[in-house]
C-alpha cells in the first residue's frame, strides 16, 4: 500500500474502520479502445476521472465505465463480472448497465474534506488517485476502502490490497453499511 504521509495514521490500530458492502446502481459501460479520444482532448486511450483527479490508460482488452456523476474509469475483463451484462454484448458505445451487489465486505474510513491525500492503486497498471482534490465536490470528505478480511472473527482492512478512494459526494449511492448477522447473533 502506498498512501501519502499525511494520512498514514489510518494504518495504526486506533482507527475506527466501518464496514460496507456495495449497492447496485446504474452506470454505463463500453469496450475500451486505446485509439479513441474519451474525455481528455488530444490523448487517445486515456480517461480522466474528475472525482479522483486521476488520468488512467485504457487497456485494449478492457472496458470503460461511466459512473453516476459522469466520471470515467477503466476496468479489466475480470472486473466486468461486477456488472449485469454479457461481455459479448458490450460495444464501443456506452450502454446502460446495473452493478451487481457482491458479497465483498469493505473496511472504510472517511478522510475529512480539508485533507488532501493520495493513494497509489494497481488495477493492472499503477495509478495515483487524489482524495479531496480541489475543484470537485466531496461532501464531508472522501473515503478510503480496502477489502476486509476476518481475523479472529473481526473484520479488518486488508492492507495487502491496493484499496480505492471513493468520492464522498457519491459514497452513499455506491455503498451501504454492512451488518454482520452472524457476528450479531453471537453477541
Amino acid at each position: 500500500m502506498n498512501i501519502s504521509e499525511n494520512i498514514w495514521w489510518i494504518t495504526n490500530g486506533s482507527v475506527q474502520w466501518k464496514l460496507y458492502k456495495n449497492r447496485s446502481y446504474r452506470a454505463q459501460i463500453q469496450r475500451a479502445d486505446p485509439q479513441r479520444i474519451y474525455n481528455v482532448p488530444g490523448m487517445p486511450g486515456v480517461v480522466y476521472n474528475f472525482l479522483d483527479d486521476a488520468y488512467e490508460k485504457v487497456a485494449a482488452s478492457g472496458y470503460v465505465v461511466t459512473g453516476v456523476k459522469g466520471e470515467m474509469w477503466p476496468i479489466n475483463k475480470e472486473t466486468v463480472k461486477k456488472y449485469r451484462v454479457d461481455p459479448d454484448e458490450i460495444t464501443a458505445e456506452p450502454t446502460p448497465v446495473d452493478t451487481v451487489e457482491l458479497d465483498t465486505v469493505y473496511a472504510g474510513v472517511m478522510i475529512p474534506a480539508d485533507t488532501q491525500f493520495t493513494l497509489e492503486v494497481v488495477y493492472g497498471e499503477r495509478a495515483v488517485l487524489h482524495g479531496n482534490s480541489p475543484g470537485a465536490e466531496h461532501g464531508c470528505g472522501d473515503y478510503i476502502l480496502f477489502p476486509a478480511k476476518q481475523f479472529g472473527g473481526e473484520y479488518l482492512p486488508d492492507f495487502n490490497n491496493s484499496g480505492r478512494i471513493v468520492n464522498g459526494s457519491v459514497f452513499d449511492i455506491l455503498y451501504q453499511p454492512f451488518c454482520d448477522a452472524a457476528a450479531s447473533a453471537d453477541s
